[in-house]
């Protein structure tokens, strides 16, 4: 990548990355809107299990930003033989990892019907995507490794390609009544054809070798990334239980509400995505006015980005909630929460810049206390306000909260260490 970086040259990083998590999350979107035709006690299920695989795929996630990160530094250094060996190591780390997880997830699945209060079906869509845990992993490391090494139009083709099989196919499992089963296999079968393309497409820029000097720079940044994520990761378990105990109405449109959450947050993160591989290059190249130039085109970009984002969400929520939530009782409790939800998103956008600058330059220790303290404040207040009149609208503003505290705590963090 040449040392020269511009807000058209910026975009051309983060667009494709925004659009990308944008349709990978579509994918999950997709399957809650083909089961919410089959029915809530369905929806219900299928909303529990992904609760427990986005949890399963936090430790993949995390060596997904590690690799990611440690690449970009590379790259900044023209280090070719290190980019290889970093890919490499995370992969072996991937594999291991995910089948510890996967034995985790066998052991303790029938609780999980009692804990969410759903119907034991649950188990069924658990399992069939235990199957496809593994190449699910692999495409997450290794999509994240092509995107900064600057393949990000790529992969974006290549969700897209993903994504609308998954639709035909969903719609067309649901209609033939292999329901909540049929969907999962179909994400199943997916990953694993998406896995065996990038593990092919990959190769070359891959020295499958244990290496103990990279293995302990991965370790040394998994760990707090690690810490980070699965403080969120809990306060979201958290969250979702407590609405899950208020009836089936307030969970499925709490499903409804978190799956567009995901949709525009995971389109916010792919502009932070490629602002932290330029803050990440440029922390190799080594050179001030670099970085400079790096912070405040991203400066401008989030700037705009974080007013369109709520009027996006406003539109997509309406189009979203009049396929999925048809009945008029659903929709009221809709409609009761989706303002929390558009000032979160506007927090949020706005937020990113800090992030992504302290995610660049690989601040994990400061991110994990971040997340801990947000997390837990979160938490408290989610669980108090359950518990009162407000209900829905009660946890939801906890939501509302740990976004604040997030940016809040960032922003200092980045005026005191990281400011031009």
């Amino acid at each position: 990548m040449e040392e020269k970086i511009d807000t058209k040259k910026q975009l051309k990083i983060c667009l494709p990355i925004a659009f990308e998590n944008l349709i990978n999350v579509l994918m999950t979107l997709v399957d809650t809107i083909a089961i919410s035709t089959i029915g809530t006690k369905e929806l219900g299920a299928m909303g529990a299990m992904a609760v427990v695989i986005n949890i399963m795929q936090l430790s993949i996630q995390t060596i997904n930003v590690t690799n990611s990160s440690l690449i970009a530094k590379a790259i900044g250094e023209k280090d070719n033989i290190k980019i290889k060996q970093i890919s490499g190591n995370s992969i072996i780390l991937t594999l291991l990892i995910s089948l510890l997880t996967i034995i985790i997830a066998i052991v303790i699945k029938p609780v999980f019907p009692t804990l969410f209060n759903v119907d034991e079906i649950c188990n069924l869509y658990l399992v069939i995507r235990l199957i496809g845990f593994i190449p699910n992993a692999i495409v997450t490391v290794l999509s994240g490794q092509q995107r900064t090494l600057g393949k990000q139009g790529n992969i974006l083709k290549l969700r897209i390609v993903a994504v609308i099989l998954n639709l035909v196919f969903d719609i067309i499992v649901v209609n033939l009544g292999y329901g909540i089963a049929g969907v999962a296999w179909v994400t199943v079968i997916l990953d694993i054809l998406i896995a065996t393309y990038l593990l092919i497409k990959a190769n070359a820029t891959i020295i499958y070798k244990f290496t103990k000097s990279i293995m302990k720079d991965i370790f040394n940044l998994f760990k707090w990334n690690f810490t980070e994520r699965i403080v969120s990761r809990i306060d979201n378990f958290v969250f979702n239980i407590l609405v899950s105990r208020m009836g089936e109405n307030e969970y499925a449109v709490h499903i409804i509400l978190i799956q567009i959450r995901d949709i525009i947050e995971s389109f916010v993160q792919g502009f932070g995505d490629g602002i932290t591989i330029s803050v990440g290059i440029a922390s190799g190249i080594k050179v001030d006015s670099y970085m400079n130039e790096v912070k405040n085109i991203a400066k401008k970009i989030i700037r705009k980005t974080s007013i369109i984002m709520p009027v996006i969400t406003f539109v997509v929520a309406i189009i979203i909630m009049n396929i999925s939530l048809p009945q008029t009782d659903l929709q009221i409790i809709f409609y009761k929460v989706l303002p929390i939800l558009l000032i979160g998103v506007y927090i949020t956008t706005s937020a990113t810049y800090y992030f992504s600058i302290i995610r660049g330059i690989r601040d994990f220790k400061f991110l994990a206390k971040r997340n801990f303290i947000s997390s837990l404040i979160k938490i408290l207040v989610a669980t108090i306000l359950a518990y009162t009149p407000l209900g829905i609208f009660g946890v939801w503003i906890s939501y509302l909260i740990y976004n604040i505290l997030q940016k809040y705590m960032s922003k200092i963090r980045y005026k005191e260490e990281y400011s031009c």
